[in-house]
């Protein structure tokens, strides 16, 4: 591309045209991308490294022909099909150009996209949410809803203590917990409290603490 060469006419190599880090190559490749591949991009990072198809068109841009620019992204190297069954799934090539894509989106609308992920999975997969528990609290903690975090990490918590992960089910009560603390609806009765401390207590109990 003779705009965005490093090349000068003369053949030289020049060091001012070259971005200042990774992350400013990826984003340079990045801007290259046609405007629906780009947000298509940006959407996909803020689900994960993988991704499910059917979550990125449920929160995608209906006015997308999401199949072709998907194979616009698999063309270029940003992503790459991860599997076809029991779900499509996609993943990215490299997690810095996820997090570059991430990165390059506004606060206010990483959050409502997080938020719209958390709603899209709690639709699609409600006959086995518990295997997106941890998932889930991950993009309500994202999208600053409280609340919700905070009842997918407990539900996490006690799914990891009935499988015995108790070092896993401690770190999710913890963070339980400072969820309760942030949010003005979710805030702990006495009662769920002296609970998520017995729960605490036991999972420390057997991990021999």
């Amino acid at each position: 591309d003779p705009e965005t060469s490093a090349w000068t006419e003369t053949g030289h190599f020049d060091p001012a045209l070259l971005p200042d880090s990774i992350e400013g190559v990826i984003l340079a490749r990045i801007d290259r991308l046609e405007d629906d591949a780009k947000q298509l991009l940006k959407v996909a990072a803020v689900i994960g490294r993988r991704f499910f198809y059917r979550v990125l068109n449920a929160i995608g841009d209906g006015a997308i022909a999401l199949d072709d620019e998907l194979a616009k992204l698999v063309r270029a190297e940003f992503i790459d099909r991860k599997q076809q069954l029991p779900e499509l799934e996609y993943i990215f090539t490299h997690p810095l150009i996820q997090q570059a894509s991430y990165r390059s989106l506004l606060d206010e609308r990483r959050r409502l996209l997080h938020r719209r992920v958390g709603e899209t999975i709690e639709q699609l997969f409600q006959a086995r949410l518990e295997e997106f528990y941890s998932v889930l609290a991950y993009h309500y903690a994202q999208a600053e809803h409280w609340s919700k975090a905070q009842e997918y990490l407990l539900k996490a918590a006690d799914h990891a203590g009935g499988m015995a992960a108790d070092a896993e089910a401690l770190e999710l009560y913890q963070r339980a917990l400072a969820a309760s603390e942030k949010s003005t609806q979710g805030q702990m009765t006495p009662l769920q409290r002296a609970e998520l401390d017995s729960k605490i207590g036991e999972a420390l109990y057997r991990s021999g603490k």
